[in-house]
């Protein structure tokens, strides 16, 4: 059973509060992650697309599956693997069971220029969470699944509205009988 919690000041500051460093958190986490794509000539978005395909069961997705995954256009995440497969960071196969579906895996040993530098993040993260105790860190896991399974729900929602735009052609373009 849960409890409504009272509609106080203090909570209204606390809830003004969060707002404001979860919009800076994101700002952080995005330039941050653009910087550390430069340094091997990549940008954001293509570093995720590699994450995404390495959290993938097995390590492997189609295009399409990373569309789904990411939000992007199938278009942006061919251009993408294009852009990958070019500076060796994936490689592209036939799946030997539908040799319709090309599969995409990315090459461990393109990954040594990034892997120092996740982990260093890595590591400053787990001294700050070294701060809490068990029960906090529970909370600040029950928090994070919560705002993933949210952040989740908005981009399916973002991607659908995409997908329902591009298949519905306006006004303008259909033709006149």
């Amino acid at each position: 059973m849960s409890r409504k919690p009272a509609k106080t000041p203090a909570r209204a500051a606390l809830l003004e509060k969060l707002w404001s460093l979860g919009r800076s958190m994101s700002t952080q986490t995005v330039f941050l992650h653009q910087a550390i794509a430069e340094t091997v000539g990549l940008n954001a978005t293509d570093t995720k697309c590699i994450d995404l395909i390495l959290r993938a069961e097995g390590a492997m997705l189609t295009a399409g599956q990373l569309s789904a995954l990411s939000g992007l256009s199938t278009g942006a995440v061919t251009h993408i693997l294009d852009r990958l497969e070019k500076r060796g960071f994936v490689a592209r196969r036939r799946d030997t069971e539908d040799r319709r579906k090309v599969l995409v895996r990315v090459l461990p040993e393109s990954l040594a220029p990034l892997v120092p530098r996740y982990e260093a993040i890595g590591r400053a993260y787990m001294a700050l969470l070294a701060e809490y105790d068990e029960a906090e860190l529970r909370l600040i896991c029950d928090y994070l699944e919560k705002a993933s399974s949210v952040s989740a729900a908005e981009l399916s929602r973002y991607a659908s509205e995409k997908a329902r735009k591009i298949a519905k052609p306006s006004a303008a373009a259909r033709p006149i009988h």
